[in-house]
């Protein structure tokens, strides 16, 4: 199929790009950082070109996407506004692409005190990072139907795998409870990510512009920091007041949502390797 144009291959981004090499894919890399461009790119061999320019840029950005190909964006909100976003979908329909996949977040949904959160929940984020998302998703997918470009936005939550994650926190002696743990926290596996964010980029056709993507395992905070630090036969990590975190981390960590990626498996078959994150953790305990 044509390229793959990854816009901002950082941890999702790189692991995208090397799944997508690893099945024969061509795929082009972008980041800000020109040297860091060159070297994920060296790394992933003959089948990646490395690109280094601003999403703002958008003659560089359509530059960089082949007719026909996917263009995925999975950088953070460049504005509050969500003008680049536009900006960038525009580029995507002008260059003849022929889907944009956007990673958002669930931290664009209001709080939901416990509850199952579905597409349907309310979008009302309380922190600013939040907010930023919420107006670069919507300025993206407005954008993109006003020129005709197929989109699709995948809201995850929290990302972990190798290197990142509670384990590596835990490991490192970093990792702290916010609160009392009682908030559920989503999560998902980057591998599964990538998994929803192929599986997307090649339906021929899509029912919703927008998809919940995570595993099957919210649970509570205590719960995962715990249970973790168990399996790693480390202690307990240590619980720390909201005030001693950055309110974007507050409202991330205490929003207390159980998010529902049902109609991603339901409509496009996607299912996780990693339906928990203790499957995830045990089979790299396993490995060694």
């Amino acid at each position: 199929m044509p390229a793959w144009t990854i816009l901002g291959c950082g941890y999702v981004g790189a692991a995208l790009a090397a799944a997508r090499v690893a099945d024969g894919d061509d795929v082009v890399v972008v980041r800000r950082d020109a040297a860091a461009a060159r070297a994920l790119a060296a790394n992933l061999g003959s089948h990646a070109l490395a690109l280094a320019f601003d999403l703002a840029d958008a003659v560089a950005v359509a530059s960089a996407i082949e007719p026909g190909g996917v263009v995925v964006l999975a950088a953070p909100p460049a504005g509050p506004d969500g003008a680049v976003e536009a900006a960038v979908a525009y580029a995507a329909a002008a260059a003849g692409a022929r889907r944009l996949v956007y990673v958002s977040s669930t931290g664009v949904y209001a709080p939901g005190g416990g509850a199952v959160v579905d597409e349907a929940w309310p979008l009302a984020p309380t922190g600013a990072a939040g907010r930023a998302r919420l107006a670069a998703e919507r300025a993206l997918l407005a954008a993109a139907a006003d020129a005709g470009l197929s989109a699709v936005s995948l809201r995850a939550p929290g990302i972990y795998g190798p290197g990142r994650g509670v384990a590596a926190r835990l490991r490192a002696g970093t990792y702290r409870v916010i609160g009392d743990g009682a908030a559920h926290v989503s999560r998902i596996h980057v591998d599964d990510l990538v998994a929803a964010i192929t599986l997307v980029a090649r339906a021929t056709a899509l029912a919703h512009a927008v998809y919940n993507v995570a595993d099957r395992d919210p649970c509570t905070a205590a719960e995962h920091g715990d249970g973790a630090a168990a399996l790693l036969g480390l202690p307990p990590p240590p619980r720390v007041p909201a005030a001693q975190v950055s309110p974007d981390a507050a409202a991330m960590l205490l929003a207390d949502r159980r998010v529902d990626a049902s109609r991603l498996e339901r409509e496009l078959g996607w299912a996780p390797r990693y339906p928990s994150w203790r499957d995830a953790l045990r089979a790299e305990l396993a490995r060694g």
